[in-house]
């Protein structure tokens, strides 16, 4: 969708974010994120209140509940030209091709349409990289998160559900995924393959649970969550230290 209206005001954007606290004075982003805080809960740029506008109301509605259906908005704007809103669905909401994963005993899916490939990497290779968190893959520069780390996997815990502990391994893999225009590498335990899933909703207990978007049954009553690789390649892009775009065709 598309305008052909003034755009967005980059200044005005900052300058609210300022003023809220969302950014730091003189704290630089990239484009798409300075963007995106328009989806903030109240954030507007108005000048004055009226009946139909200056509320900071829907945006974050909008957002919520796309990101609800494990879809994407995104904007694209350029001064005195006009202003795009790319919304991105899935095709079907109830079954999805997943890649299954594992971080110790846990199991967890990634959909498939956001994998772009698979690398392995010693353990002692990560840990070198000290905290730029970014590997080199396909001549670029990706960041990485850790999901072990990220969903605060606690091996003490898992013995005492009487579950076997599953130590870290020597060789980890990394999933190379593409979302909101960048790739991520997403670091696991270990790469289990294929899977066709049925999405189950979370319960509202878990509707604010950061990283995943919903959860399903294996074949042998185990859950596994569904990652909600939108919200990890934000955090990664923040955390990461580099910014890595989408290399078209690659």
């Amino acid at each position: 969708m598309t305008d052909d209206g003034k755009g967005l005001d980059k200044e005005a954007i900052r300058a609210k974010a300022i003023e809220r606290g969302l950014l730091a004075q003189g704290q630089d982003i990239p484009e798409p994120e300075l963007f995106n805080l328009v989806f903030e809960p109240g954030f507007s740029t108005a000048k004055k209140v009226t009946t139909v506008s200056g509320r900071g109301v829907g945006m974050d509605v909008v957002k919520r509940e796309i990101d609800s259906l494990g879809g994407s908005v995104q904007l694209a704007s350029e001064p005195g030209v006009g202003m795009s809103v790319t919304l991105k669905i899935p095709l079907t909401l109830a079954i999805i091709d997943g890649l299954l994963v594992a971080i110790g005993s846990e199991y967890y899916v990634i959909p498939l349409s956001a994998v772009d490939g698979c690398i392995e990497i010693r353990k002692g290779e990560l840990d070198g990289m000290g905290d730029k968190r970014i590997i080199s893959y396909r001549d670029e520069i990706v960041p990485y998160i850790q999901l072990r780390g990220f969903f605060d996997f606690c091996a003490e815990a898992e013995e005492a559900c009487g579950e076997e502990y599953v130590g870290e391994p020597d060789i980890e893999q990394i999933v190379i995924a593409s979302a909101q225009d960048y790739r991520v590498g997403l670091v696991v335990d270990r790469v289990l393959g294929n899977f066709q899933t049925v999405i189950k909703p979370l319960g509202r207990m878990f509707k604010d649970a950061d990283g995943v978007s919903g959860a399903t049954i294996l074949g042998d009553g185990t859950v596994a969550l569904i990652i909600d690789v939108n919200r990890l390649a934000l955090i990664t892009q923040r955390i990461g230290g580099g910014k890595a775009a989408v290399a078209s065709g690659a």
